[in-house]
């Protein structure tokens, strides 16, 4: 018979909010995934798909700065996107060397299709958690993440 598994000591480690939010990471990423599995669309494809609807023309620039990721992050993130069909490039215009990215017919369809179920992932995340304690952890990470100079958020279900 195996031996239990051994007890840790963490130490500090759960005292320490950049761990916590690593482990409150990785359990949305598993969170989104089980909700979307039948989707094909990752967290960062999903939340480019809502900047884009919010936003027509958004540059990639623009995508880049809003999701704080890396010019390349989001060229990986675009391309499945494109190739499906769900999103068209379109030149700027008065600076045709800017690209624009806006949903294709197809693609609001099917984000709109597909956007409720942020609705559930985001339940199934903060199952247990009293609605009070939700709102306020929201407004802290808005706050810890400068989120909240941007605008106040628009929650729906």
């Amino acid at each position: 018979m195996p031996a239990p598994p051994r007890q840790l000591d963490y130490g500090l480690l759960n005292d320490l909010g950049g761990h916590l939010f690593r482990h409150a990471f990785l359990r949305g990423q598993q969170v989104f995934g089980e909700v979307f599995a039948d989707a094909g669309i990752t967290p960062l494809q999903f939340m480019t798909l809502e900047l884009v609807s919010h936003n027509p023309g958004v540059t990639h620039k623009e995508i880049c700065a809003a999701m704080a990721s890396a010019p390349s992050v989001i060229t990986t993130t675009l391309k499945p996107l494109i190739g499906k069909g769900a999103l068209l490039r379109e030149r700027k215009a008065g600076d045709g060397r800017q690209i624009g990215y806006r949903l294709s017919p197809q693609g609001e369809t099917w984000f709109q299709d597909l956007r409720p179920k942020i609705h559930a992932a985001e339940r199934k995340l903060f199952k247990g958690l009293p609605a009070d304690q939700r709102i306020a952890l929201l407004q802290a990470l808005r706050h810890l993440t400068e989120r909240d100079r941007l605008g106040q958020p628009v929650l729906e279900e």
